[in-house]
């Protein structure tokens, strides 16, 4: 395999959204959310989170300077300051238990940390805290004990990059990968966690660095996973020898499959992980991108966006895969504009993400196509009773 040093760049870059690495590498940003426009309605007083036995899952957006928590119907619930955090992006900001998880930028001679904010306290985690910029990303597993993040310097002639586990609160940290010199990962990749298996195990990515141009959706662009017990790892869908755009978007709670737009121009496929079989879900009409793949809880189902491709004449639509083996049926669209995020809340209802020229917003849609409008914000994550 060809280890010189390479970087992948292509031109030219339009600010609308951000590139999987982009944001994270200090490239071109997106133009910058601007206040939620006035015929929009949010709640002009802010209500406690429930505290009952409510079945709703509660919806996280980030609106900056804040994260804004919104029930089902729409409702305002509660504000949070997401200080130090301009652009959430998967692995950059994260809903656990009930708590927010972020990145936030370093402060003076500070680099960045992940810090954890509740309905009480905010809390920095020290411990992951970089010496300067770094591209930091992490995920913390489903029960909150544990987290893994990444840290990468980038002042030599090519990234050195570390990915560390530990418990919650910095105990036992692990070094479970890191760059070296003389390893099979064409350079200018870096490491990056990207999420937490049911089992336990974790599973991250070799993320293809300084990928540019008109990109909506972000990826990963391999999965690995790591067994924290045995140290084991198994490729699941691995770093390719030629370099490509990062391209996997989410994997099943089991990590029996995952879903990403890494077929022929885009095409959009379903990856068995023990297998490496593929399946490739046909192009539909106006499927110039394809991206933000998500399971429902149980994995039998999953749902993805597709967009024009096209920075003058934006649309988008929301895709379903209703079951394993059947055809895709798009169930809402947008224009101008494009979904970018989804999250199911159930087996029937996806919270999904999606923006209209420097407004981002978030609306819930059923997989029959039924939709309402949530609120404003970037879709960040799910609060679950």
């Amino acid at each position: 395999m060809d280890r010189r040093r390479r970087s992948v760049v292509s031109a030219p870059w339009f600010a609308l959204v951000c590139a999987a690495m982009a944001c994270s590498l200090g490239l071109p940003r997106p133009t910058e959310v601007s206040p939620p426009p006035a015929t929009s309605a949010l709640a002009t007083e802010e209500i406690p989170l429930p505290t009952g036995a409510s079945s709703e899952p509660i919806i996280v957006a980030h609106l900056e300077p804040d994260f804004y928590f919104y029930d089902t119907a729409g409702q305002l619930l509660e504000t949070r300051s997401a200080e130090g955090l301009s652009w959430a992006r998967p692995n950059t900001a994260q809903v656990i238990g009930d708590a927010v998880y972020y990145v936030a930028g370093g402060d003076g001679d500070q680099g960045e940390v992940v810090r954890r904010v509740t309905s009480t306290e905010t809390t920095n985690l020290d411990f992951t805290r970089a010496e300067s910029f770094s591209g930091m990303a992490f995920a913390v597993s489903s029960d909150g004990e544990r987290i893994a993040w990444s840290n990468t310097v980038w002042d030599g002639p090519a990234p050195v990059s570390q990915l560390w586990m530990a418990e919650i609160d910095g105990e036992s940290p692990t070094l479970v990968a890191q760059t070296d010199p003389v390893d099979d990962v064409p350079e200018w990749f870096v490491l990056e966690p990207v999420t937490w298996l049911g089992d336990g195990d974790l599973v991250y990515a070799w993320q293809v660095t300084g990928i540019g141009g008109y990109i909506l959706f972000f990826g990963w662009s391999s999965l690995y996973r790591y067994d924290p017990t045995s140290a084991a790892v198994t490729l699941l869908a691995p770093v390719g020898p030629e370099v490509g755009p990062p391209c996997w978007n989410d994997l099943t709670s089991d990590g029996a499959f995952a879903v990403g737009a890494c077929g022929a121009a885009g095409q959009v496929v379903e990856r068995a992980t023990n297998s490496g079989l593929e399946t490739a879900f046909p192009l539909l009409p106006d499927q110039g991108q394809s991206g933000a793949g998500a399971y429902t809880p149980s994995g039998d189902r999953l749902a993805y966006a597709i967009a024009l491709g096209d920075p003058d004449n934006e649309a988008g639509q929301l895709v379903v895969i209703p079951s394993r083996g059947e055809g895709p049926a798009v169930v809402a669209s947008h224009a101008p504009g494009a979904f970018d995020a989804i999250l199911w809340l159930d087996e029937d209802r996806m919270a999904a993400g999606y923006w209209q020229g420097d407004a981002t917003f978030v609306d819930l849609v059923t997989s029959d196509g039924a939709r309402s409008l949530i609120g404003e914000g970037r879709l960040v994550g799910l609060m679950r009773p």
